[in-house]
């Protein structure tokens, strides 16, 4: 597996970077579709674009630098080297997720309904982008003999001396891969089950992203990654995969956040209409603490 997919003189072009640019690309486009779907301008999702790149690239290389600070301390020059791979998708969602409020908030499109349209992409891009790992030979699994163990010629234990050295691991790029799977089937359901069957609020699909994404990269990615246990409770020296990661404290949050917001969204939803319907009668404004004390007593009724 070679990195570099083609080059133009001295510009190499990666696979890892057409994979990135790929999962953008689709991911907006259908965001913009199913925004339509939906009776919105979804036109307005490429206006924004990027901004929210920007914001989720940033986010997503933050959260993996302060992840994995062993791999930076000796060569902090590798921080802002985004092209050789590393980007967490924990970081992406939050910032990309505070740009995309900002700035669909100006167009009035609610943000629940544009997050939604936006997971079924960022499933498929976390498809995309754990390819690129698989090229790259990143995001390295432990030594492993097993039946689906695979040797990557170019990852940083083989240098130009010892290109040929088979080198056996967990080939956790493509449990990777499994992850996006597994939460692109989740983001199909909820999205069926919220905007055609209209048994769910908007919001679900996003909050079913990170439930989903959290909960199977912590069971089926995280275990097998060669990567620093800063609470070590399985030790991958002695059992060929390890517990628990820094990735895997961090998805016991934002586990938590999902299941408190689907918990919410009904009320949030129901506060957002009655908001919309103030504006449309041209009554009287209520502020939100009112508004929320309301729906308590007509929920009393």
């Amino acid at each position: 597996m070679d990195p570099v997919a083609f080059a133009i003189g001295p510009l190499e072009i990666r696979w890892y970077g057409i994979a990135m640019a790929l999962s953008m690309l689709i991911g907006a486009w259908i965001g913009a579709r199913l925004l339509n779907k939906q009776g919105y301008n979804g036109e307005s999702v490429w206006d924004g674009l990027v901004w929210i790149i920007v914001a989720g690239i940033f986010g997503a290389r933050l959260f993996y630098v302060l992840t994995n600070l062993g791999d930076y301390v000796e060569h902090p020059e590798e921080i802002i080297a985004v092209w050789h791979g590393g980007l967490s998708i924990h970081g992406g969602v939050l910032f990309g997720g505070i740009a995309t409020y900002l700035f669909f908030k100006s167009r009035n499109i609610p943000f629940f309904v544009v997050a939604d349209s936006f997971v079924p992409g960022v499933s498929l891009g976390i498809i995309l982008v754990r390819i690129g790992n698989f090229m790259n030979g990143d995001i390295l699994g432990y030594k492993w003999n097993g039946p689906f163990a695979m040797n990557f010629p170019f990852d940083e234990y083989h240098s130009a001396a010892n290109r040929d050295e088979i080198i056996l691991r967990h080939p956790a790029e493509l449990y990777g891969l499994m992850v996006g799977v597994v939460c692109l089937l989740v983001a199909w359901y909820m999205w069926r089950r919220t905007y055609i069957e209209n048994k769910l609020a908007p919001g679900a699909t996003f909050f079913g992203l990170l439930i989903s994404y959290s909960l199977a990269r912590s069971i089926i990615e995280d275990p097998f990654r060669d990567v620093p246990l800063p609470w070590k409770v399985i030790d991958p020296q002695f059992y060929q995969c390890g517990l628990f990661t820094s990735s895997q404290l961090a998805s016991i949050p934002l586990i938590l956040i999902g299941i408190w917001g689907l918990t919410q969204i009904d009320r949030w939803n129901s506060e957002r209409r009655q908001r919309e319907e103030q504006g449309i009668s041209g009554g009287e404004k209520l502020t939100r603490q009112q508004l929320r004390a309301k729906l308590r007593e007509d929920s009393k009724r």
